[in-house]
């Protein structure tokens, strides 16, 4: 192994530094994600659509936001510093639009003008409340598998130096799945969504794109670390209302791996009926002993 780890690195070179261009991530270096398709509303009550790879999560922990960086002066900047308000639309990969994605992203066009090529088709939100205000609730797209209902937190801005601002920390109101998605996330399924890749803007008239195999995944350790900390990590994952501590979890390192879900699950129901909140060592112990 180690000498096909060396011959791999004599094959490709040595490491060199290259320049520190103006969007690094793209001109700089290689860094393929995937991306959403923001929609908001633009002054005279149209939802624009405009795709952005630099989404990325914000805070996952607590609270629940995500970062967009956008030009200042772009559509999506605008109106969402005007109405505080946006979508971040998620598509499986389908070849037939990666161009008209492309155009949705050319800078210095009018909604109008950018919304000739929307290859989508735009729906009311199901959120109670969104659909009836359009001059602030953008549509979403009826091809997103995924959606991302947003608010932008004025109170936490990423940089505040006088200018418009392209650091937007987005707090998420609501997660949208299609049926199959949310059932397939409830229930551990190992089947994951065919989302599209980009490599970004490069050659500068290139746009690059990657379509992704089918996912695989590799069994977590059980020999490291403590017991407990994949039973917490879990646990805290089902439910929002109800936590666990770490010595509740403790308390159920000796339930076998393949029923720990389950188990937990059941624990989660029972506290809700019971009106917990934070499930500790004396509540687990109460629900052995009734079991």
């Amino acid at each position: 192994m180690t000498r096909l780890r060396r011959r791999w690195r004599r094959d490709q070179g040595p490491l060199v530094n290259v320049a520190l261009r103006d969007n690094w991530y793209q001109a700089s270096s290689y860094w393929p994600s995937s991306f959403a398709l923001v929609t908001t509303v633009a002054e005279d009550g149209r939802t624009n659509v405009a795709p952005y790879q630099l989404s990325v999560p914000f805070e996952v922990i607590g609270g629940r936001s995500i970062l967009l960086i956008s030009r200042p002066n772009s559509n999506t900047a605008r109106n969402i510093t005007r109405t505080g308000i946006c979508a971040l639309n998620y598509v499986e990969f389908d070849r037939r639009h990666l161009a008209q994605v492309v155009k949705l992203g050319y800078p210095g066009q009018t909604t109008d003008e950018k919304m000739r090529d929307n290859p989508y088709t735009l729906s009311e939100s199901p959120t109670p409340g969104r659909a009836l205000d359009g001059a602030r609730f953008p549509h979403l797209l009826e091809e997103a598998f995924q959606v991302y209902e947003c608010t932008w937190d004025v109170d936490q801005p990423v940089r505040d130096d006088g200018h418009p601002p392209e650091y937007f920390v987005l707090r998420i109101e609501s997660i949208l799945l299609r049926q199959r998605w949310a059932d397939d996330l409830a229930n551990g399924s190992t089947r994951m969504p065919r989302m599209p890749i980009t490599f970004g803007f490069r050659g500068g008239s290139q746009f690059w794109f990657a379509e992704m195999k089918k996912p695989f995944w590799v069994s977590t350790p059980t020999d490291r670390g403590p017991k407990e900390e994949a039973i917490l990590y879990e646990a805290n994952r089902i439910d929002p209302d109800v936590q666990f501590t770490r010595e509740a979890c403790q308390a159920l390192t000796g339930i076998p791996r393949p029923f720990v879900k389950v188990a937990l699950k059941g624990i989660v129901k029972k506290a809700k009926e019971d009106g917990i909140a934070v499930v500790d060592v004396e509540f687990v112990q109460k629900v052995n002993a009734e079991r």
